[in-house]
């Protein structure tokens, strides 16, 4: 029968259930003062939109100001927002999240590192609790539910045994880094499918070129011809990171300073968080040698992920502590080098995971001159590199269809 018969002939009931689009709520933004996390609503609405069309999404913000739906609302104008908490004590669930949750089809955990304990050596329980008392609440109502590419870093004593039932229900546990699926195990959580995804930010495709080019014309960069380097934020004073901090952004500046006496190419100076801006020019500015400290430019103006791409995708290329301007750069045309600390997060394996370790240095081990070299072979073998990056994209491309097609399985609509 044909399909214009078929709908001919086929009772009400059968057409209202075949029109009907499955609904999925989205628990997303974790802050607007990084542009990773700004980053992943966006990225999850396109890809959303790419591989899962007939399904209405809802985004349960934790913390997305009106700049940030602005930006959103830009390229998804049908975006939806929920605000509001449900575990705050002696207080019930808001009557708008709780029929959001018996509506919803699927319950989505965005990518970002919002389910762990012990992190960065805090243990605090009600963060945590936060974090997964959703789960509890969408597996009461017998909703599927699952996470996006998490970093699962730290399950220290005794959060296995709340985490264990929770975690295990889950339909689908993709983390952004093969490290996380250990962590999941040792901790003794099971699952039907626990596996790697890429992170969601390699799915970010929104750019402001008008303000980038008026940036660049502004600071004197030519396209092409200038590398962006971004400090962390935490390098100094987080636990894990800050005995050694000193020493890792000596090492960064000496890569720095090989760049401009090599090439005679200028640095701009860039941050993932708001908080870079100042230890950028108090820590890879202002302790720089006197030839190399004209050929750097500071970024004074915090930005948002689409003029900050703009501005990555017109340089040679980049060198940073942070992950996901490089993650975003490389989705969309740009090599570039990545380095770390483990204390940063375990997300940095994900670089190795899509076949980018060589251009993943671990700064405890990695020596200026090793970077140096890397950095100075992506900027004389561009080519080279171009042909690596796209590589790893595809990489990126199977494993993110793979993934979604688990989450399509899942909501019955395969």
């Amino acid at each position: 029968m044909k399909r214009r018969a078929f709908l001919a002939a086929a009772p009400a009931s059968v057409l209202a259930q075949s029109a009907a689009r499955k609904k999925i709520l989205l628990r997303t933004g974790w802050q607007m003062r990084n542009i990773g996390d700004v980053c992943f609503t966006p990225a999850m609405l396109g890809a959303l939109a790419r591989f899962i069309p007939e399904a209405d999404v809802t985004c349960w913000a934790a913390n997305i100001d009106e700049s940030g739906r602005k930006l959103i609302r830009r390229d998804f104008p049908q975006a939806k927002f929920l605000d509001g908490r449900i575990n705050e004590p002696g207080k019930p669930t808001p009557p708008h999240l709780r029929t959001a949750f018996e509506e919803m089809d699927l319950f989505l955990y965005n990518s970002g590192m919002v389910i762990n304990y012990g992190l960065h050596g805090t243990h605090d329980w009600e963060r945590t609790l936060a974090s997964v008392t959703p789960l509890f609440l969408a597996g009461n109502l017998g909703k599927p539910y699952g996470t996006w590419a998490q970093t699962f870093d730290t399950f220290d004593p005794p959060s296995p045994i709340v985490l264990q039932r929770v975690l295990s229900g889950a339909k689908f546990l993709f983390t952004r880094d093969s490290i996380s699926i250990g962590i999941l195990k040792e901790a003794g959580i099971q699952g039907p499918h626990i596996a790697f995804a890429p992170d969601i930010a390699f799915q970010y495709r929104q750019r402001n070129d008008a303000a980038a080019n008026g940036y660049l014309t502004a600071a004197g960069l030519e396209r092409g011809r200038f590398l962006v380097a971004i400090i962390h934020y935490a390098v100094l004073d987080r636990p894990g990171v800050k005995e050694r901090g000193a020493e890792y952004v000596q090492k960064m500046r000496e890569v720095l300073v090989r760049w401009v006496r090599e090439t005679k190419l200028p640095i701009l100076i860039a941050p993932e968080d708001d908080r870079e801006i100042a230890l950028g020019k108090e820590q890879l500015i202002d302790p720089m040698p006197a030839d190399v400290k004209p050929y750097l430019k500071l970024r004074e103006k915090f930005w948002l992920p689409d003029e900050a791409l703009s501005v990555f995708l017109a340089s040679r290329t980049m060198f940073n502590m942070e992950p996901h301007g490089n993650i975003m750069a490389l989705a969309n045309g740009l090599p570039c080098l990545h380095c770390f600390e483990w204390a940063f997060g375990k997300k940095a394996e994900m670089f190795n995971d899509i076949g980018l370790g060589e251009w993943a240095f671990h700064l405890a081990s990695a020596t200026p001159a090793q970077m140096g070299d890397a950095l100075l072979g992506v900027h004389h073998d561009y080519a080279g590199a171009q042909r690596k990056r796209e590589r790893a994209m595809q990489v990126v491309e199977q494993k993110t269809r793979e993934g979604f097609v688990v989450i399509r399985r899942t909501m019955g609509l395969m």
